[in-house]
């Protein structure tokens, strides 16, 4: 069994339960513009960036009637005013606090922007759950380069050999296997094929599996 020191988690997917949200804002975009889209585009473009997202339903679903920063700033006010309908993960509050309780460090570990997380703090104070946060503002290259959680293991600090990392997709889990650390793939957002695909050194369904697994 690791010897774990330290537990950096991911955001969505890993402590919030945000994507249900995002998909049901971007269909209420596409019924503002009257825009037409395939239903497996969700899963397409899940885990990544809006700005992606928006720049290709632009182009070819909407063929530039509207532009991308249009169309993403009316989303951004529609997932404000439905923000509380997000839920946290399963699970991960009490894997938390017994983590907490066994002195065990934390980070949070993301690219989201210090805005999105601002929206969900005000209703789950997530920032002040952790011993260290780390956001898109912390590192110039986001996953799945390396560097934020290069900078998480530098600011904590924490031998690479002594913590673990939570993440629930393929970029995040390239992201912190570059760092060299040891990856748990949470099934929540991507099948367990996938996450270990991408390189996850272990698969999980949830929380319970993992306290199991790190006997806590």
């Amino acid at each position: 069994m690791l010897r774990v020191n330290a537990i950096l988690f991911d955001f969505d997917g890993v402590v919030i339960d945000s994507e249900p949200v995002h998909a049901k804002a971007k269909k209420l975009t596409f019924e503002k513009f009257n825009i037409g889209y395939p239903e497996t585009i969700f899963d397409d473009y899940k885990g990544k960036p809006d700005n992606v997202f928006f720049d290709y339903v632009a182009g070819s679903l909407d063929k530039n009637k509207h532009s991308s920063e249009m169309l993403h700033t009316y989303k951004k006010r529609v997932f404000e005013t439905i923000i509380k309908e997000i839920k946290l993960i399963d699970g991960f509050i009490l894997f938390l606090n017994t983590v907490k309780s066994k002195g065990i460090k934390t980070a949070l570990v993301s690219s989201t922007s210090l805005y999105s997380l601002g929206l969900v703090d005000e209703i789950y104070h997530i920032s002040g759950m952790f011993d260290l946060v780390i956001t898109e503002v912390d590192t110039a290259l986001h996953k799945p380069h390396p560097d934020p959680y290069l900078k998480a293991l530098e600011k904590l600090p924490s031998d690479i050999l002594d913590c673990i990392v939570i993440e629930d997709s393929p970029n995040g889990i390239i992201s912190a296997k570059k760092a060299g650390c040891y990856v748990y793939g949470l099934t929540s957002s991507f099948k367990g094929n996938e996450l270990m695909k991408a390189g996850s050194d272990e698969i999980i369904e949830n929380y319970s599996e993992l306290m199991q697994k790190l006997n806590l």
